[in-house]
């Protein structure tokens, strides 16, 4: 009868914790800095998805504080919460002093006492201390303090003592489950060929594909198109086309160029929109902005498919094709697939070039 009692009890025990944990997590709130409604002066940065999980705010204000990002949130009780958030000094590696990347966090208009960005050379969960919230929906900003390259990942309001996982792999399962993304990526539709990287390599040969009469994917992990051609980083277009053997070689570049000469100009001198325009014009052409391939699946030696994530609501297509073309800046795809790879510049005598050096 002892042993029934003791059994019986570890079993409530058990039904209990096991209520308690679910409760506990249902009041931690995960709040993805990407998905504020509003981003201020604070950019999107998707180029270290691959190592730290996640896209995040950027304040690049080249020395001046940029306008704060913004959003409303609704917390499941009123109450006490400790607050963390995702962030790093970004010159801790290099041991330089003053975290140029300093910035507040601002909840219904009040700072807390924390100031971010401050400490740590990995991306990790600052601690920001606990707040009492009286009422819900409330606001939270970002609050960049120095222009310089301020980092915000997420922001978690936690109800009990859990502490944010920050092994990469556990971050990637607590992200999913609270945000209540699905197990598996949406299908995105049937293609033939699908074009990853949105730069002008990769839109000249979307628009030539779907010209051909394929079906085209074109997977862009930026919101326009152009890379190092776009507003974003204002390089304009110059080169040697329609030369022979291939006079037609070129033609879509012309397309797309705005014929303005100069590096770093005004905006207007890119005109991401007429990028858009061209594609969008394309009947066999799909354009997906703000998605970034992440995955691959192999099919013996050969891609299958790629699997991307919007960098701004984590929601993620599955891209099947019997083609893909790696337009990406740095051979993301081909890396992701396995494919060999060196780096540095080759020697003489592995290329035959006499301008190459000696050695590599």
């Amino acid at each position: 009868m002892k042993d029934k009692v003791t059994i019986a009890g570890a079993l409530i025990f058990a039904i209990l914790t096991s209520a308690f944990v679910s409760y506990a997590r249902a009041q931690t709130v995960l709040i993805e800095a990407e998905g504020f409604e509003n981003h201020g002066g604070w950019v999107v940065d998707q180029q270290f998805m691959d190592q730290m999980g996640s896209p995040f705010l950027l304040a690049h204000g080249l020395g001046r504080p940029v306008e704060d990002a913004a959003t409303t949130m609704t917390l499941p009780t009123v109450g006490k919460y400790r607050v963390w958030v995702r962030t790093r000094d970004w010159v801790a590696p290099w041991k330089a002093p003053g975290a140029p990347g300093k910035f507040q966090l601002l909840v219904n208009g009040v700072p807390l006492a924390t100031v971010f960005g401050t400490e740590g050379a990995a991306w990790h969960w600052q601690d920001g201390g606990t707040i009492r919230v009286a009422g819900s929906p409330i606001t939270l900003a970002l609050h960049d303090l120095t222009g310089f390259e301020g980092r915000c990942d997420a922001i978690v309001f936690s109800a009990d003592d859990f502490t944010p996982p920050n092994d990469i792999e556990q971050i990637k399962a607590f992200r999913r489950k609270l945000i209540g993304l699905p197990g598996e990526p949406q299908d995105a539709g049937n293609f033939e060929l699908v074009v990853v990287g949105g730069g002008m390599a990769g839109t000249c040969t979307a628009i030539s594909a779907a010209r051909l009469g394929l079906q085209v994917a074109l997977i862009q992990n930026r919101p326009v198109l152009g890379g190092n051609n776009s507003s974003e980083v204002r390089v304009h277009l110059n080169g040697q086309i329609n030369l022979p053997p291939y006079p037609a070689l070129g033609d879509v570049v012309k397309e797309l160029d705005t014929g303005l000469r100069g590096n770093a100009q005004p905006a207007g001198n890119y005109d991401d929109q007429k990028k858009l325009r061209v594609v969008r014009a394309e009947k066999n052409l799909r354009l997906f902005l703000n998605m970034h391939a992440f995955e691959v699946e192999k099919v013996g030696d050969r891609i299958g498919a790629v699997i991307a994530r919007n960098i701004e609501n984590g929601t993620e297509l599955r891209f099947a094709a019997p083609l893909f073309a790696d337009c990406t800046g740095d051979g993301n795809l081909g890396h992701l697939a396995g494919a060999d790879y060196r780096m540095g510049r080759e020697g003489r005598g592995q290329t035959g070039e006499s301008l190459a050096p000696e050695k590599s």
